[in-house]
């Protein structure tokens, strides 16, 4: 009789490796936008003007592309026509942002060319844009 051991390494592995906290997400995104019930589109609320520097403005409207795409079952990310389209920045503002988001590796890019916040930075957002005492958001 041979008795098998669970390899204590395995709870590491997971079909699911990028799974999102999406109420974390909601709550994130919820401060910022909401959507078109019909269009799928973004709102952008006057909350989102007071939010400090195109990068963070980009990295937010990136984590609602994450909750849109979840919500709805789509790709992630963005292209960044589509982020130019909104019109929440100059295009070479985006364009430069998108840039040096990449380079600090605070956002990541698919084989489509698409712009997306990786799940793992969704708490760090969080803590950085809804806490009291954020100095990238003013309350």
């Amino acid at each position: 009789m041979t008795t098998e051991k669970k390899d204590p390494l395995a709870s590491l592995f997971t079909n699911d490796a990028k799974v999102v906290d999406r109420q974390q997400l909601a709550t994130l995104v919820g401060h910022f936008f909401s959507f078109d019930q019909d269009s799928k589109e973004f709102n952008v609320l006057p909350t989102f003007s007071r939010i400090e520097g195109n990068m963070a403005k980009i990295e937010i409207l990136l984590a609602a592309a994450k909750a849109r795409s979840l919500f709805l079952n789509e790709p992630d990310g963005l292209l960044p026509s589509e982020i130019i389209a909104i019109e929440i920045m100059a295009e070479g503002s985006v364009k430069s942002s998108l840039k040096k988001l990449l380079d600090t590796h605070k956002i990541k890019k698919d084989k489509e060319n698409r712009y997306l916040v990786p799940a793992y930075r969704i708490s760090e957002l969080v803590n950085q844009f809804t806490s009291n005492n954020s100095k990238d958001y003013d309350h």
